[in-house]
């Protein structure tokens, strides 16, 4: 199935109005038609108006009912706080036949908005089951073992987390990604790991500016302020507009 991810990269929130503008329009001499309702529906949910959004899932629903449909209507009630809709919904997808670790993930965050955290963790475990790189999924995997404290357990799946992060195959999605390993720096020991993975990652992709300044980050974390400042340098000499990097820079001298 089709990620978000495109439907967000290419409309801005003006845009996104004026599409919604268009399908309502078009609704209105072909209200049968459930691609141009879809498209409506994700375009509230994207605005953020989930009552709308969940209004015009249902709709599409009656007129056909896509799994599709229904994973799109659990996300809207998950973004509404209706945690229990929610999960009903992907219920309904799952009832079909389709393990999408989309639907297991976002299932999970419904049962730990729930304080179900046992139940998350199950479903979380089947999406990175499916999908191994799936990087919400490990990331959320690790929170809930913390919040259960599974100590030792957190710490590893944290390092899968770190790991992934700056392998090669996150080289060209880094900035998609949504979380601030930054937070992890307060564990000694995942400072050493992220430092580990960060050399390794800018010695294969030296001319990588936002690696660089990652691993200053984590030299900066470790206390190791000239390792630090190098790794800064080096950010701002391939990207001299890296304003981020530019400020930990100065701050260092």
């Amino acid at each position: 199935m089709s990620s978000e991810k495109s439907f967000q990269s290419y409309y801005s929130e003006g845009l996104l109005e004026e599409l919604c503008e268009e399908n309502l329009k078009k609704l209105q001499a072909d209200p049968e038609n459930t691609t141009l309702r879809w498209n409506l529906a994700r375009g509230y949910a994207r605005l953020g108006k989930q009552s709308e959004a969940i209004k015009e899932f249902k709709t599409c629903i009656e007129q056909n009912p896509q799994p599709e449909y229904w994973n799109d209507l659990g996300k809207s009630y998950l973004n509404a706080g209706q945690y229990q809709d929610a999960i009903d919904a992907f219920k309904e997808v799952l009832g079909r036949n389709c393990r999408w670790p989309d639907t297991l993930f976002h299932l999970a965050l419904a049962h730990r908005s729930l304080g179900e955290l046992d139940k998350a963790d199950f479903q979380l475990q089947e999406a990175i089951r499916l999908n191994p790189k799936y990087r919400e999924a490990l990331n959320q995997h690790a929170e809930i073992l913390e919040a259960l404290n599974r100590k030792d357990e957190a710490l590893h799946a944290y390092k899968m987390v770190i790991a992934l992060f700056y392998s090669e195959f996150q080289l060209q999605e880094a900035e998609d990604y949504k979380y601030d390993l930054s937070v992890l720096f307060e564990n000694p020991e995942l400072i050493d790991e992220s430092i580990r993975q960060l050399q390794r990652f800018v010695s294969k992709n030296p001319g990588y500016a936002d690696g660089h300044y990652k691993l200053g980050l984590a030299f900066q974390a470790h206390g190791k302020k000239n390792e630090a400042m190098r790794a800064f340098r080096r950010a701002l000499e391939i990207n001299p507009h890296y304003e981020t990097a530019r400020k930990c820079f100065w701050k260092r001298l």
